[in-house]
């Protein structure tokens, strides 16, 4: 608790003296109080990313409820002109109210029992922001620990290394070098390439009025030495970040964008994601894996006043094979995926969740969802969905049978504003299980035994 005080303290120390200085100082704050209000399937709830862990859906359900909270602070001081920007966030949780072991019995977030809070302060960003001398476009370099994307489905989280922002008329230019693992040398034959590092390039335009899109080349790799080189296994190495210390070389292509038009019933839009993954790995056993996969994404929706009606598809191509030497399932890196509240972090407690990804292991997705949003009042929304998953390769299901079928989510929210920065909010899921689920229940038996049913609920302050 002293940690967090300090760090509090010397935050506010930095905002309250700002207008002393010749620098601009901003203080801003997530407060975010969360709640599972119920769900009968806990296990498949009590962590993060339970798809790797078999039998996290009981046959007999386990029903929970919990309350915690999340917050994010964070300090920007900028020179006045804007040239030179430095950020520092803390975050504290998610932290369970009464937990004082944490989740599974790790330390990270626990201190929430008798007491408080002694060990969970987190550094969630660290960065300077400046613009290049003597260039009067925008050109500005970022060096730290900075929220980075790529692509949403793709890459888009926190991470380390230096990225370039530029303009060049109409065209927005991003440049980047990321570094996602360190491996220090200590070794005469260790290679200067044994880290995980990324490069970047992005280009964004406005091709014509109401359209915006992107093109993209990421690059990640790594070359560990034969004496550390690690075994690969797709089925838990299903994600870039995921990957043991093995040699790959991974290059993904894509394009993006979105347009809005006009049309006779109300306004029009389209959004769309197109991605190809390439490149080759190699692990221990000195055997060599072609890498091709892609994914495929849209929203067609359209605005009736204040109602949207939105339907979304995608595809991400699966693995059927993984002793075959090739890999075709689609890896994204590190993503946060909300458009399922069954079986992605659609709830709000969203640090606890089946899966992060746009795919479901090395199995790849695809969805199909319908989604209506209605802004009933200048402080009431609410909205509801229907979602039908599967995935894009068999699962292996009880007595060697194969399926695909995830199953039929209903989906719905509700979402009031108390005050214009505070907001109440509740929503729930439920998935009518198909057979494909009998993968990850503790009986296993070439059926699904267990509709699943979570709903949670929030109240967030933001300034």
């Amino acid at each position: 608790m002293r940690k967090a005080a300090l760090l509090l303290g010397v935050l506010l120390a930095i905002g309250l003296a700002g207008s002393a200085s010749a620098a601009t100082f901003q203080f801003h704050g997530d407060l975010n109080n969360r709640f599972m209000a119920y769900t009968n399937q806990g296990r498949m709830f009590g962590a993060s990313e339970t798809v790797k862990t078999a039998g996290v859906v009981d046959k007999d359900g386990v029903d929970e409820s919990w309350g915690e909270i999340k917050y994010r602070l964070w300090v920007e001081a900028a020179t006045d002109d804007g040239k030179v920007k430095g950020v520092y966030a803390i975050e504290l949780g998610a932290l369970r109210f009464g937990n004082g072991a944490g989740i599974g019995g790790s330390t990270r977030t626990g201190g929430g029992d008798f007491s408080g809070d002694g060990i969970n302060v987190e550094t969630r960003w660290a960065y300077t922001d400046f613009q290049l001398p003597g260039v009067a476009s925008k050109a500005r370099f970022t060096i730290g620990l900075f929220p980075f994307s790529v692509n949403s489905f793709v890459w888009e989280e926190t991470a380390m290394g230096v990225q370039y922002n530029g303009t060049a008329g109409p065209t927005d230019l991003t440049l980047a070098w990321i570094r996602g693992r360190e491996n220090f040398n200590n070794d005469k034959d260790d290679n200067l390439f044994e880290d995980l590092d990324a490069l970047l390039a992005r280009v964004d335009f406005k091709p014509a009025e109401g359209a915006k899109a992107g093109v993209f080349a990421l690059y990640q790799g790594r070359n560990p030495g034969s004496d550390e080189n690690q075994a690969f296994t797709s089925a838990s190495q299903y994600q870039v970040k995921l990957l043991n210390n093995v040699d790959f070389d991974i290059y993904t292509l894509g394009t993006d964008g979105s347009w809005t038009f006009p049309t006779g019933f109300g306004k029009a839009f389209l959004n769309w994601d197109l991605i190809y993954q390439g490149g080759s790995l190699e692990d221990n056993t000195a055997i060599s894996r072609d890498v091709s996969a892609y994914l495929a994404h849209a929203d067609f929706g359209v605005n009736f006043g204040n109602t949207r009606l939105t339907y979304t598809i995608w595809y991400a191509s699966g693995d059927d094979n993984s002793s075959d030497g090739d890999i075709e399932n689609f890896m994204s890196t590190d993503v946060d995926r909300f458009d399922s509240v069954i079986l992605m972090e659609g709830g709000y407690t969203d640090d606890n969740y089946f899966t992060e990804a746009p795919h479901i292991l090395d199995k790849g997705l695809f969805l199909n969802k319908l989604a209506l949003d209605h802004k009933a009042s200048d402080k009431l929304s609410v909205g509801a969905a229907i979602l039908y998953l599967q995935t894009a390769k068999d699962l292996t299901i009880g007595g060697g049978k194969k399926e695909k079928a995830l199953g039929t989510e209903i989906d719905a929210y509700l979402s009031y504003k108390l005050f214009s920065s505070t907001e109440f909010a509740i929503n729930a899921g439920y998935l009518i299980a198909d057979d494909g689920m009998d993968a990850f229940e503790n009986v296993v038996d070439g059926k699904s035994d267990a509709n699943i049913f979570r709903s949670t609920a929030r109240v967030r302050y933001k300034f």
